[in-house]
Formats: structure tokens, C-alpha cells, sequence
């Protein structure tokens, strides 16, 4: 099982109540994300939307910082944990984007594992003048342009949206091909992600709906055509949140004892699962630590910092054993 966790201070999600984060320092993410490195952890993930509406900001609070700028700060600061800025495809030109990636894994030394999003807020896609109805075709078109960039001697792209020819384009990215973490749980998102991934993130699947979306995955032309290991995240801990506002209608009884999380691992593993994000246990996740299962909240970045080392210790040897089943 690997982990992923975000950066606390690059974003204030969610919304609801004061965060210790709030106030965080740069030299104290720097530190954070070093002791991440260190630590043996997977995937540092950076959130992204450009910005919120007040209806939106009262939930999902109104700090998110650019997720490429961020890839660069926390590449620069680390040596081996893999960077992931997630990106709304169809907001950004994909040229611009296919540059920002590849410059970031060649100077990170092949870090970096984007997670592409196709976008649900409408009101974000009319600020930014792209047409919401067409942002899953604008994204498989985004990133067929970007795969030909990053992999093509002599790139050359003719599509509705993009066009170029007579093109140079360096640096490459190191990865090749470069690695693709898809969301979404739409029958579209998953054909895309079959086609062109290299894992699939599902964070607002339920336990009961995972297994039959991985497996219509898995079915998917794209992967026959393709197979290969994909890396599958699942949440350790299953509560009910609304997948438009985030508004939580039902918090997940959260665990604190080595022996309850480690079998909780072992659950989500048991259905696919080879990943899982660490936040809700250090106090900086979707539904926050208010069960009484829960580890006491954390208070400041020192006592984070203490939270990742105790996870480091009890958690992660022995989670590492912890595989899902042969596909």
C-alpha cells in the first residue's frame, strides 16, 4: 500500500471552521515536505481550482494555490517522493501545460504523476470562457496533443481544439511515457483513464460501487489493447459526501490504533485498492478527526510533524505489505 498526502497551507479545504493551516508559514511547508521525503511517504498531491464562488468558498474554503507553481516549490525542496499537482485539463492550453509537466519531471528527475481532471464546476469553465458541455472531448483531444509532445521527434497534432506542426519541443520529460493519474468515475473518465493512465483516482467512490468500476476499466478497449499495472487509490476511511459540494452528510468512524487502521488497509486492498491518502489521519483531511475513534486534532505545524512520524513508524512497514489481489 503507498500514501499520498497534501501539502498543508496550499489550500484551506475544507471550508467549514478554523484551520491550524491557515497561518502556515512557506519555511514550514518547506520543512513539512522534506520530513514527507524523508519519511518514505508516496505522493505529495497539490489541489487546484483557479478560483471560488462564495456558495463553493463556504465548503471548500477560498485558498488554492496554482498546482504547477506548487509542483515546482515542492520538486525543488525533495529528492525521491513523487510530486502531484492536479489539473483541470480543459482549463489550461495544452501546449503551455505539456511544457510546465515535462520541465517539472526533467528538473525533478522524473517525479512527477499529474492528476488530470475533467472539471464539474460550470461557473469556473464560464469564467475562464471554455464551454463546459465540451470539456470531456477538449480533454482527450489536451491530451492526445500533449502525449504527441512529449513522445514525437517531430511533433504534429491536427484536432478540433489544438493544431501545430514544424515544432520543436524541449526538454522531454524524463518518465517515457510520462505517468497519467486520472479522476473521475464517470463511464468516460474511465475509458480515458484506460486509455492513457497509469492509475486511477477514486475519491468520491463509495467501497460497494469500486470493485465493478474497476473491473468495467479493466474491460475497456484501451487496457486490453495496453495492459499494465495501474495504480488504483481508494480512501482508507468511507464516509458520504456530496460529489458536487463536498458538503459531508455522513462522517466515517476514523481509527487511531495501529491494529484497526492496518485492517482497514488491508480491507480497501482486498478490493483493489494500491493506494490511499494519509490526510484524514493527520487531521488535514475531507472530513476531519471529530470521532472518538479519532486521534486528538492537531494543533500546529510541530505537532503535524510529530503525527507523520508516528504514522512513519506504526503505519508504513507494515502497510507496505499490504497488496491487492492479482487482477
Amino acid at each position: 500500500m503507498r500514501f499520498a498526502l497534501k501539502l498543508p497551507g496550499m489550500t484551506l479545504y475544507p471550508g467549514r471552521g478554523k484551520h491550524w493551516w491557515e497561518h502556515i508559514t512557506a519555511e514550514q511547508m518547506l520543512e513539512i515536505a522534506q520530513r514527507t521525503d524523508a519519511l518514505g511517504y508516496d505522493y505529495l498531491e497539490l489541489p487546484s481550482h483557479f478560483v471560488m464562488n462564495r456558495e463553493s468558498a463556504a465548503e471548500m474554503g477560498p485558498r488554492w494555490t496554482h498546482s504547477l507553481v506548487a509542483a515546482g516549490f515542492v520538486a525543488a525542496a525533495t529528492k525521491r517522493i513523487r510530486v502531484m499537482p492536479l489539473l483541470v485539463v480543459p482549463y489550461h492550453d495544452p501546449i503551455e501545460v505539456a511544457k510546465a509537466l515535462a520541465t517539472a519531471d526533467y528538473l525533478s528527475g522524473g517525479r512527477v504523476t499529474p492528476l488530470l481532471l475533467v472539471g464539474y464546476k460550470e461557473w469556473e469553465f464560464d469564467l475562464l470562457n471554455v464551454a463546459f458541455a465540451d470539456r470531456g472531448p477538449i480533454m482527450t483531444e489536451y491530451i492526445e496533443a500533449m502525449i504527441e509532445l512529449w513522445e514525437s521527434d517531430e511533433p504534429v497534432f491536427h484536432g478540433k481544439w489544438v493544431n501545430f506542426d514544424d515544432v520543436v519541443f524541449d526538454p522531454k520529460p524524463i518518465q517515457r511515457p510520462m505517468p497519467l493519474m486520472f479522476g473521475g468515475h464517470s463511464k468516460a473518465a474511465l475509458r480515458r483513464a484506460a486509455r492513457f493512465g497509469s492509475g486511477w483516482y477514486s475519491a468520491m467512490v463509495t467501497r460497494a460501487e469500486f470493485p465493478a468500476l474497476v473491473e468495467f476499466l479493466r474491460a475497456q478497449p484501451g487496457f486490453q489493447e495496453r495492459p499494465r499495472p495501474l495504480e488504483i487509490s481508494l480512501p482508507t476511511f468511507e464516509g458520504v459526501r456530496d460529489k458536487v459540494s463536498h458538503k459531508v452528510h455522513k462522517q466515517p468512524k476514523i481509527e487511531h490504533e495501529r491494529d484497526a487502521i492496518l485492517e482497514a488497509l488491508g480491507e480497501i486492498a482486498a478490493l483493489g485498492a494500491t493506494m490511499t491518502d494519509a490526510n484524514d489521519y493527520m487531521g488535514i483531511g475531507k472530513y476531519q478527526n471529530d470521532q472518538p475513534t479519532a486521534p486528538a486534532p492537531v494543533r500546529d505545524a510541530a505537532e503535524y510533524l510529530d503525527r507523520l512520524e508516528w504514522f512513519a513508524a506504526e503505519i508504513l512497514p507494515a502497510a507496505r505489505s499490504i497488496q491487492p489481489p492479482p487482477a
